[in-house]
């Protein structure tokens, strides 16, 4: 207990196999046939033949794929040590994130790669070819034999990657092809078909077509798309990263900055998840009455409109805001469960540029309401397909603020062009204003200084303004790990990482709720408890075919990987700290 790093760890185990793999239980051991679920030693070795192939899960969680043709050693399994070595053939590898100080190594016979939170593939030859592809995260590379020339050390950072054509000779990292990145980003478990193995990637290259369909049709006007299409192109800025939930789910999120027109930007955080598992919240939380799902989108888009041009290059940025008279002229932020593209619960909040207090304003002026209430303004619902407007071109009009108070008395919304959202079906789609009687429910209420980062809010509001209809805005916030572990201050306090790195390690994930009201009486609830006393098990909105109540939530993971990546790449243009 007092030398951890010299601790034996866990055995390693075959996870899965097909055609000839052979296992060898120390150094001096024994080839023999392998099967699945055989531990694997310190010092053992397992190998494949030419129609062979194999997984790897080591006690740490990393996965270790091994192609047709390889052979590789495990020569160290210690609890804040692990070292492998590939002595032929093609690996990929999929670190998880690992304890503070502990170090994950790959060796071949030219050089050494040490990792954290990483996945990549690698092969080689005996005689010292190489090559490395970084797919997420990034790679310190060392040479065993200096090259004459050139650099012996490199961080490879992803999307990058690295070929040595012959041991001693200088090499350096280059993007990676589109080839070579899509044959990394394959399916690599043992025994599938060439066609199963792309499916994946396929459905991430459909996402992305997916991501662009939505930033067109945000732009619903004919001259603006007309703009849009002139304009668009792939992403300024693209993040991504993948962990699990607070609830155990898978969750890969990626990140992008577009720019759909020169004054403008454009912002998505999307979060997919295979399986999205049925949960019973915890007692200071909120019903989920979803049930299990596959398949599971949630997204966040930012969308920002500006009274000028930005520069094409994020790197003029702050000289370009620092030396010009600029602001937002309007603003929105729209958070949405996406699973079903015809039938979509969202959230989401408008802004427009208020003059006189020269900053972006949340009231009722962004529904166009009669009479001006200055308490934040919702808009929330289920908006489905209908004649002429699918679901996601309606969701667009909103998002652009396309949008008036119905005139109604019951928070319905009709579109800039008079036509009632939703074709008028009934309250499938309200917004509403934060009541300025009510008490917030929030817990915890004093928080022990190294207690959980876990909080849990809701807020009433008032549909249409009118005093007749409550509903509660609910939320779960938890800062957490790449493993779904929920974070502590200490945990960032202690840590001896540099910014940059502790945030890529951790992530926001926000569960959101519209909720009814027990009592639909803003005056009564007075303090916390009553709040929570008041919050009603059943949903105000009813989704995808369910009774009354029956509806779902929105839960986003947010990774500042974007921001990390915007921030480095406008660095050198920042003389100030401040700026």
């Amino acid at each position: 207990m007092l030398l951890p790093g010299l601790a034996l760890a866990g055995e390693s185990k075959i996870l899965s196999m097909s055609g000839t793999v052979e296992a060898r239980q120390t150094r001096e051991g024994q080839w023999v046939p392998a099967s699945e679920n055989m531990e694997i030693a310190e010092g053992g070795a397992v190998r494949t033949g030419a129609d062979g192939g194999a997984v790897i899960l080591m006690p740490n969680k990393t996965k270790v794929w091994l192609k047709d043709t390889t052979s590789l050693e495990l020569e160290q399994r210690q609890t804040l040590a692990s070292r492998l070595a590939l002595v032929f053939g093609k690996i990929k590898v999929r670190v998880p994130h690992l304890m503070r100080k502990e170090k994950f190594e790959v060796r071949t016979p030219a050089a050494v790669c040490a990792v954290r939170g990483t996945e990549f593939t690698m092969g080689t030859t005996e005689d010292g070819k190489m090559e490395l592809q970084v797919l997420f995260g990034e790679v310190k590379l060392k040479f065993i034999v200096p090259p004459e020339k050139g650099r012996a050390e490199f961080n490879i950072p992803q999307g990058q990657g690295l070929s040595l054509e012959e041991k001693g000779q200088p090499a350096k990292p280059a993007l990676l092809t589109k080839a070579v990145e899509r044959e990394a980003l394959e399916n690599w478990n043992p025994g599938l078909k060439p066609e199963e193995r792309g499916r994946e990637l396929r459905q991430k290259e459909n996402d992305r077509a997916q991501v662009k369909e939505f930033a067109r049709v945000s732009n619903n006007t004919d001259a603006a798309v007309k703009g849009f299409v002139n304009v668009v192109k792939e992403s300024d800025l693209e993040a991504g990263r993948t962990l699990n939930d607070v609830h155990g789910n898978l969750v890969r999120v990626d990140q992008r900055m577009m720019r759909p027109a020169a004054d403008e930007i454009q912002f998505f955080n999307l979060v997919k998840r295979p399986t999205y598992a049925n949960y019973t919240s915890a007692a200071d939380g909120f019903a989920y009455n979803g049930g299990a799902v596959t398949n599971r989108l949630d997204y966040m888009q930012m969308t920002m409109n500006f009274n000028k041009d930005l520069p094409q290059r994020i790197e003029e940025w702050p000289a370009f805001f620092n030396g010009n008279s600029v602001n937002a002229e309007w603003a929105s932020f729209v958070l949405a469960n996406r699973t079903k593209a015809d039938e979509i619960f969202f959230i989401g909040q408008g802004y427009e540029y208020d003059a006189a207090r020269d900053e972006l304003v949340n009231n009722t002026n962004v529904v166009n309401y009669g009479t001006l209430v200055d308490r934040n303004v919702i808009i929330t619902g289920v908006i489905k397909d209908e004649v002429g407007v699918s679901a996601i071109a309606g969701l667009g009009r909103i998002t652009n603020l396309d949008i008036q108070d119905a005139g109604t008395l019951n928070g319905q919304l009709k579109y800039g062009d008079g036509t009632n959202v939703n074709g008028g079906l009934g309250t499938d789609v309200v917004w509403a204003v934060i009541t300025d009687d009510a008490v917030s429910y929030s817990k915890p209420t004093d928080r022990p200084d190294n207690a959980p980062l876990v909080q849990y809010q809701a807020d009433m509001y008032d549909v249409g303004a009118q005093g007749t209809g409550f509903l509660w805005f609910a939320k779960e916030n938890y800062v957490i790990g790449n493993g779904g572990q929920i974070r502590t201050p200490g945990d960032f306090t202690n840590s001896s990482s540099d910014p940059f790195s502790l945030l890529k390690d951790n992530a926001l994930e926000t569960v959101m709720y519209v909720k009814k009201s027990v009592g639909n009486n803003s005056a009564l609830i007075t303090n916390s408890d009553l709040a929570k006393a008041d919050i009603d098990t059943e949903d105000w909105f009813s989704y995808n075919g369910g009774a009354a109540g029956v509806g779902t939530n929105i839960d986003i993971v947010f990774i500042p990987d974007l921001m990390v990546a915007a921030v480095q790449r406008m660095l050198p243009a920042i003389t100030n700290l401040k700026d």
